[in-house]
């Protein structure tokens, strides 16, 4: 059964001029360029040792206003071409000779999504409850498997203090995360107001360090953070414009999302801060269908990345590699070259 890694990473897109990659291909070759679909690498193709097998990681994106990610292909959607040192144009590769594959290396992979939870007066005195069971359904929805390392969920909380209090660490023990959202109780807090963008700052700085403490590790990572909140910062101690640009300059790796209840939220703060997705629910009853709507969201976003290999022909020379995504009506163009000296028959 073809395996879907959940990992992360976006780093620039190869040009998609194939012959910027390699030799140059003639005029007349058939156009196998598309940009309907946009697909980026965590890193080039890189080769097992002792075999011709390359392997690459790569994350599927619709080329659109909200680039929304790409999620539930399989090995059919991608098309490998090639085009060696005798090859005017890019060649598709045979079925049994590129024996492409998603390989389950799922163990050097980690998506992380931190939920992070306004728990100020207004909202302990009146919508705890629902915020609780909104919290419960995004953590049913997000983990289907607990104990899958590769996904993990984290869940910290602010009120008015200087903070961001962690309420749970990252895990992917489904029943530790429930346990502690059911045990949330009004007395958690001691600061009535709101410390909104100090909360976004430190979530953010949160999520660069992560990313940092994995990288050394090396897994391959990603990052989502979650904003709740029903009002406006209202400790002060940190400028809007400073929160906005920490968002807008973190790691691109980081997804943003908000979620903003009630009347005295401002939208325009809570959609920029939100610069992957923000929901607004009418009011508190709405609550966990949008935690839920996000959830879909975020494990979108996180299906959307995969690891593809596949066993080239080639034996020697520098050679231009054409990978074409299918998905719907819709297609998008990798290309990258490679090194073929030194490849063997063998495949694994």
């Amino acid at each position: 059964m073809t395996k879907k890694i959940f990992l992360g990473g976006l780093l620039t897109l190869c040009v998609l001029l194939f012959n910027s990659c390699s030799a140059p291909i003639d005029r007349n070759c058939p156009n196998i360029f598309y940009n309907d679909l946009i697909i980026t690498a965590v890193s080039e193709p890189k080769i097992v040792a002792g075999s011709s097998k390359l392997s690459m990681i790569l994350k599927v994106n619709e080329n659109s206003s909200r680039a929304l990610p790409v999620s539930g292909l399989t090995t059919g959607n991608f098309k490998v071409y090639e085009k060696g040192s005798n090859d005017e144009c890019a060649n598709a590769i045979s079925e049994s000779e590129a024996n492409k594959q998603f390989s389950p290396s799922a163990q050097k992979f980690r998506h992380n999504t931190l939920v992070v939870l306004d728990l100020s007066a207004s909202v302990t005195s009146s919508a705890l409850s629902q915020l609780k069971s909104s919290t419960t359904s995004f953590i049913n929805n997000i983990i289907t498997s607990s104990g899958d390392d590769s996904y993990q969920v984290g869940i910290s909380w602010f009120d008015g203090e200087d903070k961001l209090n962690t309420l749970v660490d990252f895990t992917s023990n489904k029943n530790q995360l429930l346990n502690a959202v059911a045990n949330l109780n009004a007395s958690i807090s001691k600061d009535p107001s709101t410390d909104l963008y100090g909360a976004v700052i430190k979530s953010v700085d949160k999520a660069e360090q992560k990313l940092r403490d994995l990288q050394k590790e090396s897994y391959i990572s990603a990052y989502s953070i979650i904003v709740f909140t029903d009002g406006t910062d209202q400790a002060a101690r940190y400028s809007k414009q400073v929160a906005l640009n920490k968002v807008s300059n973190a790691n691109s790796k980081i997804s943003v999302f908000t979620i903003g209840l009630g009347t005295e939220i401002d939208k325009t703060v809570l959609t920029a801060i939100g610069k992957n997705g923000a929901v607004f629910p009418q009011n508190k009853n709405e609550l966990e269908a949008k935690f839920i709507e996000l959830a879909r969201v975020v494990k979108g976003e996180a299906n959307s990345y995969y690891l593809f290999e596949y066993c080239s022909p080639k034996r020697a020379g520098k050679v231009g590699l054409v990978l074409v995504v299918s998905y719907d009506a819709k297609k998008g163009t990798y290309t990258t070259n490679f090194d073929a000296n030194g490849l063997t028959s063998n495949c694994y």
